[in-house]
C-alpha cells in the first residue's frame, strides 16, 4: 500500500551554501551540455579527423576536439564536487556497476591490439561514468534542474534548426560548391582534413544530420532529448493559454520528428512510435481517446517507416546486411577474445583483418552491447549491459509515484534514455561524446531518486 506523500515527513532543505553551490553547479553543466552536445558530435576514436580550433569563426562553425571537451568538464567537475550531498543510498548495485565496467575496461586496455584507438576510448569512458556520479551525487535529489534543461533544450533546438536548413538547400548548396570548386574553405573541416570525404554518402545523400557527424548520431540525440525538452517546454509558459501552448509543443515536436524522418534512421523512427504509445499510454486522457491516438500513431509510424523503406530498397541501401556482417565479426572476435577483448574501441582493428573483400569498412560495430563483448569480453558485456538494461527496467516500473509536473518530467528523462539505448543496438552512440556524456549524466540524475522508488513501491 502506498503511504499518502502529503502526510510523509518533509525533508530537510539543504544549507543555503550548499544550495548556491548547486546552483552554480547547474548553470556550469547547463552551459557545459550545450556545448558538448553541439561541438562533440563525432565519434571518439575518429576524434584525429578534427582540425584543430583556429579562430572564433572555427569555433562556432566547426566541430571541436574531443580534449576542448575534457577542460571544459573540469570546473563542472570542480563544482559539483561542492555540489555533492554525501548520504548513503538504499541500494549499492547501481553505484558500483559503473565502477565495475570501467576497472574492466581499463583491465582490457592492457592487453589492446591498438593502444592509440583504445586510449582516447578510455578517456572518454571515464568522462562518461564521472558525469554519472556527478548526476547522482551533486544533483541529488534536486527536482527541477532547470539551467541543465535549458542547456540541453537550446542545444536540441540549435542542432534541429542545422538539419533543417541542410534539408532546405544546405545539403544541395554544399554538393554544387564542390561540383564548381568554389569555397571549399567553408566546408566542414573533416572535409578539408581528408579528401575522401568528398565522396561519403553524407554528402551525396540527401539525410540531414544536423551538428553531427553522421544522420544517425542526430536520431540518437532526438531519441533522447526531444521527449525531455517538449516537457520542459510545457512547463516553462504555465501563464500562457492552453491552446498556444499546444501549438507550441506541436511546432516543436513536429520539427523533431521532421528531422527524425530527413535523418533517414528506420530503425530510430520505429523507435520513436514506441515511445509515443508509451507516453500516451501512461497518460491521464480517457481512454477512448488514448486508443484513437494510439491507433492514429502506429498507423503514421508504420506509414513513415514504409516510406523510408521503399525509398532505402530504391536507392540500393543495404545498412542492415551490413550490420549483421558486423555483428557476426563482433561476435566472431569474441569467441577468440572470449575474457578480456581486444581493448576498448578496437572493433575496427580487429575487423580490417577478417573482413571480405567485399565488405565495408567499419570502425565501430553498429551496437554498443556487441561491441562491448568484442572489445573487453564478456565481463565488460556483463557488466554495461546489467547497468544499462536493469536501469531502464528498474526506473521505468516506479516512474510515476504522484502526478504532478517533476515526476513527469522525470518519465521524459527515462522514455528518452530508454530511446537512446534501444537505438544503442544498432548504431555506436555510446562512442559520441555529444550523445554519452549527458546519458550518463541523466541516468545518474534518475537513480539519485532511488529513496523514492523504494518509498512508493
Amino acid at each position: 500500500m502506498r503511504p499518502n506523500p502529503a502526510a510523509s515527513p518533509s525533508k530537510p532543505s539543504p544549507p543555503r551554501g550548499q544550495s548556491a553551490a548547486r546552483l552554480v553547479f547547474m548553470v556550469l553543466a547547463g552551459a557545459f551540455f550545450f556545448m558538448a552536445v553541439l561541438k562533440l558530435g563525432d565519434p571518439v576514436i575518429l576524434d584525429y579527423l578534427v582540425f584543430p580550433v583556429r579562430n572564433w569563426q572555427d569555433a562556432i562553425a566547426d566541430s571541436w576536439k574531443v580534449k576542448w571537451g575534457y577542460l571544459l568538464m573540469i570546473p563542472v567537475v570542480v563544482a559539483g564536487f561542492f555540489a555533492m550531498r554525501w548520504r548513503p543510498f538504499p541500494r549499492k548495485w547501481p553505484l558500483l556497476l559503473p565502477l565495475l565496467w570501467l576497472g574492466w575496461q581499463i583491465i582490457s586496455a592492457t592487453s589492446s591490439v591498438a593502444p592509440r584507438v583504445t586510449s582516447p576510448t578510455l578517456a572518454h569512458f571515464s568522462a562518461c561514468v564521472a558525469f554519472f556520479y556527478l548526476g547522482l551525487f551533486a544533483l541529488r535529489r534536486v527536482q527541477n534542474p532547470w539551467p541543465i534543461w535549458t542547456g540541453l533544450a537550446l542545444a536540441l533546438c540549435w542542432t534541429m534548426h542545422s538539419a533543417l536548413e541542410q534539408h532546405f538547400g544546405g545539403l544541395a548548396a554544399t554538393r554544387q560548391m564542390i561540383r564548381e570548386g568554389k569555397g571549399l574553405e567553408n566546408l566542414p573541416r573533416e572535409i578539408l582534413a581528408n579528401p575522401d570525404y568528398l565522396n561519403l554518402k553524407k554528402l551525396n545523400s540527401d539525410r540531414v544530420f544536423g551538428t553531427f557527424l553522421y544522420p544517425n548520431a542526430l536520431a540518437g540525440a532526438i531519441l533522447l532529448l526531444l521527449p525531455l525538452t517538449l516537457v520542459f517546454l510545457w512547463q516553462l509558459t504555465p501563464k500562457v493559454r492552453t491552446a498556444v501552448r499546444w501549438l507550441f509543443e506541436l511546432i516543436l515536436g513536429g520539427c523533431g520528428l521532421a528531422c527524425l524522418y530527413w535523418s533517414g534512421s528506420k530503425v530510430a523512427w520505429l523507435i520513436m512510435v514506441v515511445m509515443g504509445v508509451i507516453a500516451l499510454a501512461n497518460s491521464p486522457i480517457r481512454l477512448a481517446w488514448k486508443r484513437t491516438l494510439v491507433y492514429g500513431l502506429l498507423a503514421v509510424g508504420l506509414m513513415g517507416f514504409t516510406v523510408q523503406y521503399a525509398n532505402s530498397v530504391a536507392r540500393g541501401k543495404t545498412s542492415m546486411v551490413a550490420r549483421i556482417v558486423y555483428w557476426k565479426a563482433a561476435l566472431h572476435i569474441f569467441i577468440k577474445h572470449p575474457v578480456i577483448g581486444t581493448g576498448p574501441g578496437t572493433f575496427g582493428v580487429e575487423f580490417e583483418q577478417i573482413k571480405s573483400k567485399d565488405s565495408e569498412m567499419a570502425r565501430l560495430a553498429h551496437n554498443d552491447f556487441i561491441e562491448q563483448a568484442s572489445d573487453s569480453g564478456i565481463i565488460g558485456f556483463l557488466t554495461f549491459s546489467t547497468l544499462i538494461g536493469a536501469s531502464i527496467i528498474h526506473l521505468y516500473r516506479y516512474r510515476f509515484f504522484k502526478n504532478d509536473q517533476f515526476h513527469i518530467i522525470r518519465f521524459a528523462v527515462c522514455l528518452g534514455l530508454l530511446g537512446l539505448f534501444a537505438h544503442c543496438m544498432m548504431e555506436f552512440h555510446l562512442y559520441y561524446p555529444a550523445l554519452a556524456w549527458p546519458a550518463f549524466f541523466l541516468l545518474g540524475w534518475l537513480w539519485s531518486f532511488d529513496d523514492d522508488i523504494i518509498q512508493y513501491r
